[in-house]
């Protein structure tokens, strides 16, 4: 953590430097003296029972500091988190992940869910950071957006997959403005209506869009930021590269709050927008300050003497409280549902040595299936799961790429228990790993090292690993996961060699191809598969993970090496499975099992390797299970409607929690 930490002098708002204060400081003085057991919720929205907290003090981990506060130039879940209280788009969510009205007060379709009518709340206003109204919103806002995303001089083809795949004319309209590069610059929203593109605004509260084909899912794409709405006026005030860049200080918001205080790598604190058109109609708190830590157990301390309100635990600090009774929070342990991130290792087929030369020995091993195979299926996670969750490591055991919960089939079936059917896969038992129940990996790694010796590759091979440099917890977390492959695979196989960057991993280590391996999680823009499948595709500029953490694409495009033909033949395959799934728009029970047997392919030959679910402990004053709770969208990080108390919860009530969540989700 950044911040200076004296455990016996820190006050609950002592972070917030006065000098370092930024954007709407002032603006809500009043809230600024509010006691934390107030019984009434702030802003004037919906009462709030006694004992809830007015003020809110949550944490990040420095590794997801945003980069980027124009919600339409991102594609990072890190800036998202912030961003969703600070803009809306047309829809919201609920805690049971049920599409719910925002900008947009009700919607309805035709009679196949290829045309989809939106209508807009007449009362919704943009504002600068300091609450100033700057202009009224309407559905030209949204034409102004769908244009900036859809233009790829203006966007850089960010969030362009949605509207492309959905949307009729979207790709056309985006190839043109590729073929006219700079051009492009002085197109419109008319410029795009005229071309054909089916968005259209009959009124200045009524957007109308016209799909490509039958989508029965759209509303949960609409409520992606690829259909947010952009001022047209500010767009003119700063240009394109002012807009597209714009910082904290100058861009215009529309959501539940603004950001009061801004420190990088420090804190940030959000207040009451005053303008908000749902300040009657919710909750929210007077101020929200989020802590970023390099270190949870920092975050413990903090949470010890009150100045954070939750706090995940880490495995020594969970341990302790386990194996001690009489501890203070030894009641007060709460499991955590499920985080909307299915996390992946992602290889990296085209790896770069320090000098900027090719890794060929990585380069070599990784395009090898015997190789990633004996990754995927022979390395035991547990040790490294229980990091996670050190009382039930094996519920964060992750077997797929696309998410659970994300969507189901006419039977009601989830998507993920068709690709566990395809593979063969059994049931979480609490005890074995599932993946590598039966798998004779000594047979693998000998093929492994006989096809790569044939091939020049020395042994072990060295797989890098990157974590932020000075943080305890990551570092402890890599240590472990190195003695996983080595207990699993032996250290005359492969090695993980840990290596570090200073800020940004993105520009230190993913922008350098200095990564063999890297975790990240992927969260669904919208309720199909196609939103997870698609990110590993080839031939397709918004396939992110092709082009970025896995390089598959730079290979492709370069021109593949002898010993890389069979991976790029593999990937080559999956793709058509892609895309022939995603061709089916008449029958979802058929859409959804052609993706399960693409998803299955892609595991079966290791092109990727599924890492974990986010299912910790944690000591928190908020009831998780009153929060949005979406498995697609940006909305579940959004500071509205929680129910909190002044009193930590404790085990007892999170179960009852859960047990009444899950009877009403089934209800």
């Amino acid at each position: 953590m950044n911040a200076h930490y004296e455990p016996h002098a820190f006050s609950r708002r002592s972070f917030l430097k006065g000098a370092g204060a930024v954007g709407a400081a002032g603006l809500l003085a009043a809230c600024g003296g509010s006691d934390s057991s107030s019984t009434t919720a702030s802003s004037g929205g919906a009462a709030a029972p006694a004992g809830s907290l007015t003020e809110y003090y949550s944490w990040e981990t420095n590794t997801r500091e945003l980069e980027e506060w124009n919600v339409l130039h991102s594609q990072d879940a890190s800036d998202f988190n912030v961003l969703t209280n600070l803009v809306d788009g047309l829809l919201s969510s609920d805690p049971y992940g049920k599409p719910v009205p925002a900008i947009a007060s009700s919607w309805e379709h035709n009679e196949d869910a290829s045309v989809w009518t939106f209508h807009l709340r007449d009362d919704v206003d943009w504002c600068d950071v300091n609450g100033e109204v700057k202009g009224h919103i309407t559905s030209k806002d949204f034409l102004v957006g769908c244009e900036w995303v859809l233009n790829q001089y203006k966007n850089e083809a960010y969030n362009t997959s949605m509207p492309i795949q959905n949307v009729l004319g979207a790709e056309e309209y985006y190839d043109h403005t590729v073929e006219l590069g700079e051009a492009a610059a002085d197109l419109t929203y008319q410029d795009m209506i005229d071309a054909g593109v089916g968005i259209a605004a009959p009124d200045d509260y009524t957007l109308v869009f016209t799909c490509k084909n039958p989508c029965p899912y759209f509303d949960t794409v609409a409520g992606y930021v690829s259909f947010y709405p952009a001022s047209e006026d500010l767009i003119k005030e700063l240009g394109i590269d002012g807009f597209r860049y714009a910082t904290q200080l100058e861009m215009y918001y529309c959501g539940p709050y603004l950001i009061e205080e801004y420190v990088q790598n420090n804190t940030k604190s959000f207040i009451p927008n005053p303008t908000w058109y749902g300040a009657s109609d919710h909750a929210r708190f007077e101020r929200v300050v989020v802590t970023m830590l390099n270190d949870q157990t920092v975050g413990y301390q903090l949470y010890q003497n009150r100045e954070l309100d939750e706090i995940d635990l880490v495995e020594s600090t969970l341990t302790t409280i386990i194996n001690d009774p009489s501890h203070e929070y030894a009641d007060q342990l709460c499991e955590k549902r499920p985080k909307k991130y299915s996390y992946q290792f992602h290889f990296n087929f085209q790896k770069y040595n320090d000098d900027g030369t090719p890794d060929d020995n990585w380069n070599k091993a990784v395009a090898n299936e015997a190789f990633r195979r004996c990754l995927l299926e022979g390395v035991d996670l547990t040790n490294f799961l229980a990091r996670v969750n050190a009382i039930n490591p094996l519920k964060c055991e992750n077997l797929f790429y696309t998410m659970q919960g994300v969507c189901y089939n006419t039977q009601g079936v989830d998507y993920v228990e068709l690709v566990r059917e395809k593979m063969g896969y059994g049931q979480y038992d609490g005890e074995t790993p599932v993946r590598t129940r039966g798998v004779d990996i000594a047979a693998l790694k000998k093929q492994a090292m006989d096809e790569l010796s044939a091939i020049g590759v020395t042994f072990p091979v060295h797989c890098t690993f990157p974590i932020l440099a000075g943080g305890a917890a990551q570092q402890d977390t890599a240590v472990v996961l190195r003695q996983c492959f080595s207990d699993s695979l032996g250290d005359d196989f492969v090695v993980l060699d840990i290596i570090e960057y200073v800020s940004s991993i993105t520009q230190e280590v993913i922008n350098a191809h200095k990564h063999s391996i890297v975790g990240n999680g992927w969260g669904a823009d919208f309720g199909d598969p196609i939103n997870f499948l698609g990110q590993e595709v080839l031939h397709d500029a918004n396939a992110y993970y092709a082009w970025t953490y896995g390089n598959i694409s730079n290979v492709v495009e370069e021109g593949p090496a002898d010993w890389q033909a069979d991976v790029v033949a593999q990937f080559e395959e999956f793709t058509r499975m892609v895309n022939d799934a995603n061709a089916i728009v008449d029958d979802v029970d058929a859409r959804y099992d052609a993706f399960a047997e693409a998803e299955a392919y892609m595991l079966k030959h290791a092109l990727t390797w599924p890492e974990q679910y986010e299912v910790s402990w944690c000591l928190t004053h908020a009831n998780e299970y009153s929060k949005i709770n979406a498995m697609y969208g940006i909305f579940n990080y959004k500071y509205v409607d929680w129910e909190t108390s002044e009193e930590a919860y404790t085990t007892e009530q999170y179960e009852a929690f859960a047990a009444a969540f899950d009877a009403a989700k089934q209800a």
